[in-house]
């Protein structure tokens, strides 16, 4: 799965849980709020992971940049090495 879908589950997923948690909370009122607890947890939990997919999705694409312009670089330093020589 690629970062942009995980991104995207991670945050529906994290929005439903908050409006079930509110549902369970005003359905059940004092006797389910260890449950309602729970599925906050587990709201929080998908956040993170979307955050944390974020990051690594932009860290590959800032190693991706780099790369690229090492090799841009690489080219420039041997097209003036090349007009240097003629």
């Amino acid at each position: 799965m690629s970062h942009k879908t995980a991104i995207k589950v991670y945050e529906i997923a994290s929005y439903v849980l908050i409006l079930g948690a509110t549902a369970l909370y005003f359905w059940l009122k004092q006797q389910g709020l260890s449950l309602t607890m729970l599925v906050l947890a587990l709201a929080i939990f998908c956040r993170w992971m979307m955050d944390r997919h974020r990051y690594k999705a932009c860290d590959e694409e800032n190693d991706e940049l780099r790369n690229d312009l090492r090799r841009l670089t690489q080219l420039l330093a041997e097209e003036k090495k090349k007009n240097n020589n003629k």
